[in-house]
């Protein structure tokens, strides 16, 4: 977990001079503390067990995902595949076209969250993601497992978008966007 976290802050001090502007250099990586209070980083583990073969012919035209279209809530997600169990697929930008994100020895998928795209004023975007059903038999013989560690603000943190987005603690957003989903 603290590599992961360490490779997420490096990603964080390439990218905050000119996704961030507004902040002062560090702010980032300073307000993703892996251990401590309020620290919010958190690491999963996905499992997707093998699939009835017979839910191919029933899939055929229906909308049947193991994991359905999200983005994520925090900032930055860094996701471990194992190879040879594809599935992973984001959405391009503009078109409505699913492009898959196959597995290779030493990649490391990245996505934007809905917290950076925030914290930058848009200038980021969050990438729309799935993970597919199987689409071959021999596909649905196997399990496919990921490991994703999310990087998330703490909770203190304040989130200043220098522009449109207002201005709101880490908490308070995590707070919001939790709330949204029971909303009447």
């Amino acid at each position: 977990m603290g590599s992961a976290h360490g490779l997420a802050c490096k990603l964080f001090s390439l990218l905050e001079a000119w996704a961030c502007p507004h902040l002062a250099p560090g702010t980032l990586v300073a307000s993703h503390r892996l251990w401590g209070e309020g620290g919010q980083c958190t690491l999963r583990f996905n499992h997707y067990p093998p699939v009835d073969p017979r839910l191919l012919d029933e899939a055929q035209g229906r909308s049947l995902w193991r994991a359905g279209a999200h983005t994520d809530w925090g900032c930055l997600t860094l996701l471990f595949q194992r190879l040879g169990e594809d599935g992973l697929e984001c959405r391009s930008k503009g078109k409505s076209r699913w492009i898959p994100v196959l597995s290779v020895e030493g990649g490391i998928p990245v996505n934007v969250g809905d917290m950076l795209r925030l914290w930058s004023d848009e200038r980021l975007t969050s990438n729309l993601h799935r993970v597919r059903m199987p689409r071959t038999v021999d596909e649905c013989s196997k399990s496919r497992y990921s490991t994703a560690f999310f990087l998330q603000a703490d909770r203190t943190a304040v989130i200043d978008s220098g522009g449109s987005n207002g201005v709101m603690t880490a908490g308070e957003y995590f707070a919001g966007r939790i709330n949204s989903n029971f909303a009447p």
